[in-house]
């Protein structure tokens, strides 16, 4: 009977953290803090040990955020190949009659890429055949050779990898001001 009641004794005994040393306690706040972090506060034993290693801890945690910040930074900026883009797009633009190379902006660049088409569309309906046959006839400055549902097709492929680009460029931005947020509101400012 004797041995029930100390099993009992040391259940509750161990129920409850130990967190006093010596004749000193941790504060409510260094132990909510320690467990935060993800360090057993019976481990400690002094209070200076306590902020040192809550200290480095937190030293630890912005090392690692600072790296994780730097490695998405050097991922690819985006999903579509530039290159490749440039490329179709000036395809595109030789074939519409339009030099894409002298609008800088890429929203430009797709709404006159959109005006090209409309055009190409039309001169290729006005150069068909009484029975609907194209004669490859060259209206304005647009060669119809090529089908306009091809022509077409191009223009939204290029329409569709310039909205990416645009979207990824905008969520960057959105989360760097996060990030800066975040940052003010951990340094209380």
């Amino acid at each position: 009977m004797v041995n029930s009641i100390s099993g009992i004794g040391s259940q509750f005994t161990t129920a409850v953290p130990a967190v006093s040393f010596g004749c000193k306690q941790l504060s409510a706040d260094l132990i909510r803090r320690l467990k935060e972090l993800g360090i057993d506060p019976t481990k400690v034993t002094s209070e200076s040990q306590a902020r040192e290693l809550i200290a480095q801890k937190e030293r630890e945690l912005k090392t690692q955020q600072n790296t994780q910040v730097q490695g998405e930074q050097q991922k690819p900026s985006s999903t579509v190949d530039m290159r490749q883009l440039k490329d179709d797009i000036g395809e595109l633009g030789q074939k519409l009659g339009i030099n894409p190379d002298s609008i800088k902006d890429l929203s430009k660049v797709v709404d006159a890429l959109q005006v090209g088409v409309d055009n190409y569309v039309d001169a290729a309906k006005k150069s068909q055949g009484v029975q609907g046959i194209n004669n490859a006839q060259k209206t304005s400055n647009v060669d119809t050779k090529e089908k306009p549902e091809n022509i077409k097709e191009a223009f939204v492929s290029i329409r569709d990898r310039v909205n990416t680009v645009k979207n990824e460029k905008k969520a960057a931005f959105q989360g760097q001001d996060m990030l800066a947020m975040l940052n003010k509101l951990q340094l209380g400012l």
